[in-house]
C-alpha cells in the first residue's frame, strides 16, 4: 500500500511539474524535449521521442528524443485513414502487434521505427485533433506496462498534446496577425497613392503648377514631423497638404491659366476654392472632417487678414499653418505665369517677413531647423535639398537660417485641434 501511494505521489508530481513546463513562457522546443524527459523519467524509460504531425504535408517529423542520437528529424509517412484511426485509439500501441489496425505504418516506416527503438507509441490527441506520437522503448527493468504506467502514459500525453495545440495555435495567431499588418500596409500604401493622385488630378488644371501639390505634401509631412507630430496627426498633415487646393477643380481653368493680373471677379472665383474645397472633403466621414477643415484654413494668416474666415493666431489649426508655409514656400520656388521662381535667399527672406503675419513663428522655426539639418547633412532623410535643387550658396543659406533661427528662439510648438 505505501509503494502504491509513494508511486501516485511520484507520478501527481510529474504531472505538476509536467504542467508547469508547458504554461512557462521557455522556448517551445526546450518544453518539448523537459516534457519527453519528466515523461521518461517518471517510468524509468531509457530512450523515447516525440514527433509532431503535420497536415501539410502529412507527416510525422521527430522533434525531441532521449537516449536516440541522430533521430530528431527523423520522418514518418503516415496516411489519412491512419490518421483517423490514431485520433480515435487514445490509448497506447504496441509496436510488435500485428492485430492493432496500424501494421501497414509500422511495416512502411520499419526502419524509423527501429532506429527508435520503439516497444509503444501513444498518440498525443487534442481537441479531436492528432498532434502527433510519442514513442518509448522497454523500460529499465524490462517489466511490461501494467495499466498504471498506461494510465500515466495517456495523462502525460494528454497534457504534450494540449501544449502542442495550444503552440499551434499561437502560431497561426501570429500568422494572421503579420497577414493583417501586411494588408493594413497595402491599404495604406493604396490610400496614400490615391489621395496623391486626386492632388495630381487638381494640378492638371494649371498648366503652371504640375507636381504642386506632390511638393507640398512632402514639405508639409516633413515639418510637422520636425514639430514631432506622429501617427494620426502627422497622416492628416499630409492627407491636408496633398488635397489643399482640391477646390480648384470647380475653377474655370481660364481663370487658374491667366498670365495677366486677376480681376476684382476672378480673384473672388478663385479664393472660393478654400470654402468649396471644405465642402468637398466634409462629406466624406471621420477623420476627413479635420483634414477637411485643414484645407479650408490653409490660406488663413496668422495676423487675421487671410480668407475665408479672418482667423488669427490659435484659431487657425497647426495642420493649416504648416500648409501654408509648405504651399507658399513651393510657390516662391517655382515659375509662375507673373514672375520666375525666387532664389533661395529671397524665398527666406520673404518667409522671415511674413512671421508673425501670414506664417506661424513656430512653423517657420521647424522648417528653418529642418533645411539646415539637410544642408549640413545631419540627417538621412532629406526632403527639401532633391525638391528646390543644389543651385543655391550653402553657406549664405546656412548663416542665414541660423539667423532666422536666433531671431525665433524660444518659440515653441503650439499644438490645436485641426477641428477646433
Amino acid at each position: 500500500m505505501q509503494l502504491t501511494l509513494r508511486k501516485m505521489l511520484h507520478n501527481l508530481g510529474a504531472l505538476t511539474e509536467l504542467s508547469a513546463q508547458i504554461s512557462s513562457t521557455q522556448n517551445f522546443e526546450e518544453v518539448t524535449r523537459a516534457s519527453l524527459h519528466t515523461l521518461l523519467g517518471t517510468l524509468a524509460i531509457p530512450r523515447g521521442a516525440i514527433a509532431r504531425f503535420t497536415a501539410r504535408p502529412r507527416q510525422l517529423k521527430v522533434v525531441a528524443a532521449k537516449g536516440l542520437a541522430g533521430t530528431v528529424g527523423e520522418r514518418f509517412v503516415v496516411g489519412r485513414d491512419e490518421v483517423e484511426r490514431l485520433v480515435s485509439r487514445m490509448r497506447p500501441i504496441e509496436v510488435a502487434e500485428e492485430r492493432n489496425g496500424f501494421a501497414h505504418f509500422v511495416r512502411q516506416n520499419g526502419g524509423a521505427f527501429e532506429r527508435l527503438r520503439a516497444r509503444i507509441f501513444v498518440p498525443m490527441i487534442a481537441r479531436g485533433e492528432l498532434m502527433g506520437l510519442i514513442f518509448l522503448s522497454d523500460k529499465l527493468t524490462r517489466e511490461p506496462y501494467g495499466e498504471e504506467d498506461i494510465e500515466i502514459i495517456s495523462a502525460i500525453s494528454q497534457h504534450i498534446a494540449i501544449a502542442f495545440y495550444n503552440h499551434r495555435l499561437l502560431l497561426s495567431l501570429k500568422r494572421k496577425a503579420d497577414e493583417n499588418r501586411r494588408l493594413y500596409r497595402e491599404m495604406r500604401h493604396i490610400y496614400r497613392d490615391t489621395v496623391r493622385a486626386f492632388g495630381a488630378a487638381i494640378d492638371l488644371k494649371d498648366a503652371y503648377t504640375s507636381g504642386h501639390s506632390d511638393r507640398v505634401g512632402k514639405y508639409a509631412e516633413a515639418i510637422a514631423r520636425e514639430m514631432g507630430l506622429t501617427g494620426q496627426s502627422l497622416e492628416y498633415v499630409g492627407v491636408a497638404a496633398y488635397l489643399h487646393d482640391i477646390g480648384k477643380i470647380t475653377v474655370d481653368r481660364a481663370i487658374i491659366n491667366n498670365p495677366r493680373p486677376l480681376t476684382d471677379r476672378e480673384f473672388g472665383e478663385l479664393n472660393k476654392h478654400a470654402t468649396t474645397g471644405y465642402e468637398i472633403l466634409a462629406n466624406i466621414r471621420h477623420p476627413w472632417d479635420e483634414i477637411a477643415y485643414m484645407t479650408k484654413c490653409h490660406h488663413e494668416k496668422v495676423d487675421g487678414t487671410g480668407y475665408p474666415q479672418g482667423l488669427r493666431g490659435d484659431e487657425i489649426p497647426l495642420g493649416s499653418k504648416i500648409v501654408t508655409l509648405a504651399d507658399s514656400f513651393d510657390a516662391m520656388m517655382t515659375d509662375r505665369p507673373y514672375r520666375s521662381r525666387l532664389p533661395l535667399d529671397l524665398a527666406l527672406g520673404e518667409m522671415r517677413r511674413h512671421t508673425s503675419k501670414q506664417f506661424a513663428p513656430e512653423v517657420v522655426s521647424a522648417f528653418c531647423r529642418l533645411l539646415l539639418k539637410e544642408i549640413q547633412g545631419l540627417t538621412r532623410e532629406r526632403v527639401i535639398i532633391p525638391i528646390i535643387g543644389l543651385k543655391f550658396d550653402r553657406e549664405a543659406a546656412e548663416n542665414q537660417l541660423t539667423s532666422m533661427l536666433a531671431e525665433l528662439d524660444g518659440v515653441r510648438p503650439k499644438y490645436r485641434s485641426a477641428a477646433s
